[in-house]
């Protein structure tokens, strides 16, 4: 285990660093039906993409860069029958009782546990159905909404395929990515889940009350695999799915996940490893455990269902939650995180961008950190592993350990005052990291094997230069 660094950055300040030692212990087998193979893609069913959602204007892209926003095509059809459906962000589908301003603790708190355990309950009788049962039935084809970063004079740098923390959206990610040092960057690609963010309202009326860790993991695939080889430099809103890869430049693609969205490259690049050069992961949900059913329970931000939008910030800003996040993520989640009950009125009541359930939705999945963790064992591709100095969030410190020299070509940096939401607390060190990995990678000097790796952490001594 690495050595903790016992001074803590201030605010502004960065963190101290420290690494986890490498890991020869035993590790528990993988259980037997876990590694099956996904769902086949089929082609999108849907001839045009719903209308770009209005959003609030962000800060600019670094100099050099142009911002398009799209909507591309999720995987089709999706693992479980029941992930499309007729919801909408509002009304909550597992909200049977609705309770008046003068309800008491303990009724909230028996609605609240009755609507997570009918969450559950959905989620753990869903049907993983075949490829010929979802042709018959031909279910709604769903959406994620993109947002691109295109360099006006391409340089043959890499491609950066962003995903997102469950409850977050993908905007709260871009300051890492917008301050990624002069390592080249050709293309950022900021990816909403499709029941999160600007992506609830592409998929309104069509989604279900159910979301597989592994759908999560094929929207990856199917954008790198079937969207991305077609996009040009002037691409439209809606971005075309294509059977074949051979049109458009090729890409080195990059990888960079947080939480559940780091689980989703995990699986992604252990399904097809060919198609992506690393993986940057930061506090990535794969440790071999399954995911606890009661988290749902504990959202933390989940009963800030509707509220005028004048109270929205206060209310926000001093939740224990947010009050460890950097002020400019913080804004950047209230400007996209916090979107209008009725669009024609801004001004008027908000509410979350995803909503709990669709939170609670993703908490609720029973194998997903176990899909992942057991994917690591024989992923293919580099994989840089920055995790928090709290490893709470990843069953602690020696399952932790265990987890990020699990995969052979792994190295790994821990940023010592983070809790789980690291970037969106130590925004500056997360960029810091990533250029670190992006120049080791570019320089050659990432390491062949694991052993060679291995060998190199067990000489050094926290902090070090490059990850």
């Amino acid at each position: 285990m690495a050595k903790r660094i016992a001074t803590r950055a201030k605010p502004g300040e960065k963190s101290p660093i420290a690494l986890y030692a490498p890991y020869n212990g035993p590790a528990p087998p993988i259980p037997q039906g876990v590694l099956r193979p996904f769902l086949p893609f089929l082609p999108h069913p849907e001839t045009a993409a719903p209308a770009q959602p209005p959003r609030p204007d962000l800060p600019p892209p670094p100099a050099g860069f142009t911002r398009t926003y799209h909507a591309t095509p999720a995987a089709y059809p999706k693992e479980l029958k029941q992930a499309t459906g007729t919801s909408s962000r509002l009304p909550s589908p597992f909200r049977k009782t609705e309770l008046g301003e003068n309800a008491t603790k303990e009724e909230r708190g028996k609605r609240m546990t009755d609507e997570t355990l009918d969450l559950i309950r959905q989620r753990t009788e869903a049907t993983e159905w075949s490829l010929d049962e979802a042709k018959a039935a031909a279910p709604p084809g769903l959406w994620l909404a993109a947002e691109r970063w295109r360099r006006d004079k391409p340089t043959g740098g890499v491609t950066l395929v962003c995903t997102h923390a469950n409850g977050l959206h993908k905007e709260v990610g871009s300051y890492a990515v917008c301050s990624a040092g002069n390592v080249t960057i050709d293309e950022i690609w900021l990816l909403d889940d499709t029941n999160h963010g600007a992506s609830l309202d592409l998929n309104a009326g069509k989604l279900g009350p159910a979301q597989s860790w592994i759908d999560d993991s094929r929207d990856v695939l199917n954008f790198v695999q079937h969207v991305l080889p077609r996009v040009t430099d002037d691409a439209e809103w809606h971005l075309r799915w294509g059977a074949a890869t051979a049109s458009g430049r090729p890409r080195a693609v990059i990888g960079m996940g947080h939480s559940f969205g780091g689980n989703a490259l995990v699986q992604a690049a252990h399904a097809r490893p060919d198609l992506f050069a690393g993986l940057f992961l930061v506090d990535p949900m794969t440790p071999n455990h399954f995911v606890d059913h009661a988290a749902a329970a504990k959202d933390p931000i989940g009963s800030y269902y509707m509220v005028p939008a004048a109270e929205a910030y206060k209310l926000l800003r001093d939740s224990p939650f947010f009050q460890p996040w950097a002020d400019s993520i913080f804004d950047l989640y209230i400007s996209h995180g916090i979107v209008p009950v009725d669009y024609s009125k801004p001004d008027g009541d908000v509410t979350l961008a995803t909503p709990s359930w669709c939170e609670g939705a993703v908490f609720c999945e029973p194998e997903g950190l176990g899909l992942g963790w057991a994917k690591l064992k024989s992923l293919k591709v580099p994989a840089a592993f920055v995790m928090a100095g709290d490893a709470t969030a990843t069953m602690g410190p020696e399952k932790t350990r265990e987890m990020v020299w699990r995969s052979a070509l792994a190295r790994n940096e821990k940023i010592v005052d983070a809790g789980h939401l690291v970037i969106q607390e130590r925004p500056v060190d997360t960029a810091d990291a990533l250029w670190r990995f992006l120049s080791t990678l570019s320089a050659g000097k990432w390491g062949a094997s694991s052993e060679e790796i291995r060998a190199e952490y067990a000489a050094a001594a926290p902090p070090r230069a490059s990850l």
